[in-house]
């Protein structure tokens, strides 16, 4: 009996891939990085080959390196990232580079489309806010634009349509946690909407057949073992969008809980029993890779690229420390930080060096350090920068709650995992506690929990998800530092909208 199950994680700057067995255990991984192309006014693009080689590479590798014999994987679930896509001709191949989620070529479409559709009426339907980042107003480019590659197109794909393709399935269909932010699905009643098909004249046929995330949809083909070194004819599963996928693969599978990642960003992903929309038009709301469940989700744009920039614009000395002692330079940050109270000593940070992401959508927001005083340390500073990371977080957090949404317990993956200081932060600022799961991994653990629900292995994702996924430590909040922070987080609120309000950040843009 096959005893691993092989998750894909096709990310935006590289892929991952991992073998984990059924209870969870992480055999191994391997990574390939590729690249983005600037490929012309705001037009941000990815080349479709040098994707598949590096799936193959990294697949290859992996199974060398573990000594594993491809005929014991069970099954292989693949996710990806989402709002990139590619039209694909008639025999499935892409008659472009990928278009990326980043690209702004479609500004003025999203622009008459907020006239002729409306952002609210969009919001409503999609789930998603009218913005370049969903596929759907880069198709409408592509129509006024080059309508012959237009008129060729067979389907509007996905890149899981292409990563499955590539990996045997005959006709890929799209999973709906994918789909979703193609910027066309009815999020509603999981269908492609008729109604923004119609008002933006892209054919019905033209998109992909629409399926449950964890769902068999093919075997490897012959040309894909040989390129990846997986057997011919294992099981290929739809394992959904890549942030779902991350919070399934930390149990967030049913409402109570929150998948918070910070790695570059941060990631927040809320699930939820029924589609919400957020009447400021600041929370997306997508079907869940968890079967029969939505989820609410908000992005803060820095969060640990804002420490990161912290470290190598003013960490010279902690770089130099972490070289002679051999350790990274954030374990060296993070012990000033722990020298300083909760609280940081009067000293707050608002870490919005990129502008503000959800709940607020203000990109002239900038980064802001309030409290300053002879005493402050430079302990002071990195804490006040962890806290204030955790602070946005929790706003994004806050603003899914008066929809109605509970919050029992956070599940913390991506880099600030790593660091008991900041888990510890972390629950005092939600004020709930904060687990952190075994395997960092989060995304490949999710995508491996649906191709086990693909061939029967998991009833559900819920079964999956508690048999893969477990808790190795749990930070509970501190009633004084939670209390402490209560007040912190209303003058970071206070301080944020008053900077907004009072024109502060629109003069220093302007600067």
């Amino acid at each position: 009996m096959a005893k691993y199950l092989c998750s894909f994680d096709m990310g935006t700057t590289g892929v991952k891939v991992g073998l984990l067995t059924r209870d969870g255990k992480l055999v191994g991984t391997a990574y390939r990085e590729y690249g983005i192309m600037i490929s012309g006014p705001q037009w941000v693009e990815q080349s479709v080959d040098e994707m598949w080689q590096g799936q193959g590479e990294a697949c290859r590798e992996l199974l060398e390196e573990t000594g594993i014999d491809p005929k014991d994987i069970a099954a292989i679930g693949v996710s990806c990232q989402r709002a990139t896509y590619a039209p694909l001709g008639e025999d499935l191949k892409p008659l472009t580079n990928f278009i990326g989620w980043q690209d702004q070529r479609s500004i003025e479409q999203c622009e008459e489309m907020k006239r002729s559709i409306g952002l609210e009426n969009f919001y409503k339907i999609a789930g998603v806010p009218l913005d370049p980042i969903a596929a759907v107003s880069k198709i409408v480019w592509l129509k006024e634009n080059d309508p012959e590659t237009f008129e060729k197109t067979r389907m509007f794909g996905s890149t899981q349509n292409v990563h499955l393709h590539q990996l045997g399935v005959e006709n890929p269909p799209c999973d709906l946690a994918d789909a979703a932010y193609m910027g066309l699905l009815d999020v509603d009643n999981l269908v492609w909407s008729q109604e923004l098909l119609e008002e933006l004249g892209i054919p019905a046929e033209k998109m992909p057949e629409l399926v449950h995330s964890g769902t068999l949809v093919g075997e490897v083909s012959k040309e894909a073992a040989e390129a990846t070194g997986l057997a011919e004819g294992t099981p290929i599963v739809a394992a959904g969008g890549d942030l779902q996928n991350a919070g399934l693969g930390v149990g967030v599978a049913q409402p109570g809980y929150v998948s918070v990642g910070i790695g570059t960003g941060g990631g927040v992903l809320i699930c939820v029993e029924k589609p919400l929309r957020h009447p400021d038009i600041s929370l997306n709301c997508l079907p869940h890779a968890a079967e029969g469940y939505w989820e609410m989700e908000g992005v803060a744009l820095a969060s640990g690229g804002a420490y990161k920039w912290f470290r190598d614009t003013l960490g010279d000395i902690e770089k130099g420390e972490a070289a002679e002692r051999g350790v990274d330079p954030y374990e060296i940050l993070n012990e000033k930080a722990s020298a300083s109270p909760s609280g940081a000593n009067g000293l707050i940070i608002l870490p919005t060096i990129l502008g503000a992401g959800s709940p607020n959508w203000y990109p002239k927001a900038r980064g802001v350090m309030l409290g300053l005083s002879a005493s402050t340390t430079k302990g002071d500073i990195v804490r006040a920068m962890l806290e204030g990371i955790c602070l946005e977080i929790r706003w994004i957090i806050e603003s899914a709650e008066k929809l109605g949404t509970d919050v029992e317990e956070v599940r913390i993956w991506g880099g600030a995992a790593k660091s008991p200081l900041w888990n510890q932060i972390a629950a005092d600022v939600y004020g709930v506690p904060a687990a952190k799961t075994e395997v960092p991994d989060a995304g490949l653990v999710g995508a491996a929990i649906c191709a086990g629900v693909g061939i029967g292995m998991f009833e559900n994702a819920q079964e999956g998800a508690e048999t893969m996924v477990r808790i190795t430590e749990r930070y509970e909040p501190d009633p004084v530092n939670a209390a402490k922070y209560n007040e912190i987080f209303a003058i970071y609120k206070k301080a944020y909208n008053a900077l907004v309000s009072d024109g502060v950040f629109e003069d220093i843009a302007s600067l």
